[in-house]
């Protein structure tokens, strides 16, 4: 009697189960996923939601070059700042050629700089110190790809949202303007055009603003401990070696 109670149940529960995971499966069709919420976003937007995604693509593109630039390890490696800091070891040996060869096997922007501060070319330290200022702002300006096109980013992503915007709200007052009454659908699609534009254009700027200044106070902080480092440079070579010039 009891299994014939249960098997009754089991039967009038297969149809409930059954319609159960159809709707939980129409459920999982109808609701979209990540990418297609973000695809239905950038599509709205039109050409102008194109132009902010190139910004964005660039910005990006800019900050990998920019971090890439300014690695403390490719500007001025740890080995090559103890060598230049080690100028009065070689002064008691005589010999400066052991760094001036090392320098000249590394590629990094110290030891180009190093090069030139111990080369022996310069008579006095002020002329030497001269020379290597402008060396080094030719290395700066060098170091700085990148930066200067996520400035360019920060102006334009918020220019290209406005624009955005302005399309949609023409649009917006174009629908109510027709003579059986304002199309709703046509309103909210334009409504949506601006707004989105107008979050994907500061999407842009504010990363755009966060990266630009934290590359650019880098580089200050690197250029002002290069500079440190080869005042020391100089200090140290014309204190202990004694530069003549040929004659002529």
């Amino acid at each position: 009697m009891f299994l014939f109670t249960d098997l009754l149940a089991t039967v009038s529960a297969t149809p409930m189960l059954a319609a159960a995971a159809a709707a939980a499966t129409a459920t999982e069709k109808a609701a979209p996923s990540g990418l297609q919420l973000i695809y239905e976003f950038l599509a709205t937007g039109g050409f102008v939601m194109a132009l902010i995604v190139i910004c964005s693509m660039s910005a990006i593109g800019a900050s990998i070059m920019a971090w890439l630039n300014l690695r403390e390890q490719v500007i001025m490696p740890n080995g090559v700042v103890s060598q230049l800091r080690s100028i009065p070891h070689y002064a008691l040996k005589g010999d400066i050629r052991p760094l001036q060869d090392f320098l000249l096997s590394d590629g990094s922007m110290l030891s180009r700089l190093g090069t030139m501060a111990i080369s022996g070319a310069f008579t006095s330290k002020a002329e030497c110190h001269d020379a290597c200022a402008i060396k080094a702002r030719e290395e700066i300006h060098r170091l700085e790809s990148g930066i200067p096109l996520l400035e360019v980013m920060v102006s334009v992503a918020p220019l290209l949202g406005l624009l955005g915007t302005t399309i949609g709200l023409v649009g917006m007052f174009s629908a109510f303007g027709t003579g059986g009454g304002p199309d709703t659908a046509v309103v909210a699609h334009e409504i949506g055009v601006a707004l989105r534009c107008t979050i994907a254009g500061l999407f842009v700027a504010v990363p755009s603003v966060l990266a630009h200044t934290y590359f650019s106070r880098r580089l200050d902080a690197l250029a002002v401990r290069v500079e440190s480092i080869m005042q020391e440079t100089i200090q140290h070579f014309y204190q202990h070696f004694e530069v003549q010039r040929p004659a002529a």
